[in-house]
């Protein structure tokens, strides 16, 4: 049985802050991000919760770099019921006062969707319906309707977010970092040949076309490489990320594509 007092409450100001649930390792690169786009908004810290394998396991947090936000890790035990759950969220994690709570995969699971639903379940209870900003990402996009009724504000998953990472590219600048710092270890950035076809077309153009690598996995084209200066004080070499969708094709040496790397198999538990 878990007893949810026998370790601190949250800390007080703001709360746990923005929580990240099933933080971790290869999530590094949102902690990097979530920094940049959450101090101005004047969040405080960060609260990973992690999964306790044993007597006071889990995965570690990285170390802080000097100007970062306080990054807080709790632990919450594998096996627990639902209901000692929303009482580990409720009294622990003291989620109603979050600022915000993204739900990240549980790798480790067979369905991790499922498990992901569970605890959005659980976060409703635990604050009385009241929850705060909940944004979820999802393994399969068919589990999405799931969560409808669950006070989740969006779900998302890696496929659905080639359209959105381009959008919010020319928007916002912080946005874009975000979604790369959330993707860094489940993507990979390349450089590919410009088809023959789009050589006389727009960066637009290749943006909406070319949706798969040569492996099939789902690929964005985020930016262009530019051939090296021709002269002193020519300028326009080197990689641009979202140089703009007029940029003409006919002179680049080739596209720079966020490409998805293969979806890593769930590990199996003694």
């Amino acid at each position: 049985m878990v007893d949810p007092s026998s370790a601190p409450e949250a800390p007080p100001g703001d709360g746990p802050g923005v929580v990240i649930i099933n933080w971790a390792p290869s999530n590094a690169g949102l902690l990097d991000a979530l920094d940049r786009a959450l101090q101005p908004a004047g969040v405080e810290r960060i609260t990973c919760v992690v999964s306790e394998r044993g007597e006071g396991e889990g995965e570690a947090l990285p170390a802080v770099p000097p100007g970062a936000l306080e990054r807080r890790r709790l632990a919450v035990p594998m096996r627990s019921s639902f209901a000692e759950l929303v009482e580990w969220m409720r009294v622990r994690l003291n989620v109603a006062q979050a600022r915000a709570v993204i739900v990240l995969p549980h790798l480790d699971e067979s369905e991790p969707d499922s498990i992901s639903r569970r605890t959005c379940a659980a976060l409703r209870r635990a604050c009385e319906g009241a929850v705060p900003n909940v944004l979820v990402e999802v393994e399969d996009p068919e589990a999405a309707f799931e969560f409808v009724g669950l006070g989740v504000a969006t779900v998302f998953y890696s496929g659905h977010l080639r359209a959105a990472l381009l959008g919010q590219a020319c928007i916002d600048l912080g946005v874009f970092q975000f979604i790369l710092g959330l993707l860094r270890g489940r993507q990979r950035i390349q450089t590919i040949a410009v088809p023959e076809a789009l050589r006389q077309g727009s960066f637009a153009e290749a943006a909406l076309e070319l949706e798969l690598d040569e492996l099939g996995q789902p690929m964005t084209i985020i930016g262009v490489a530019r051939p090296p200066e021709l002269g002193p004080g020519i300028e326009g070499s080197g990689v641009h990320i979202n140089p703009g969708p007029s940029t003409p094709l006919r002179d680049v040496l080739g596209l720079v594509a966020l490409v998805s790397a293969p979806a890593p198999s769930p590990r199996t538990r003694p």
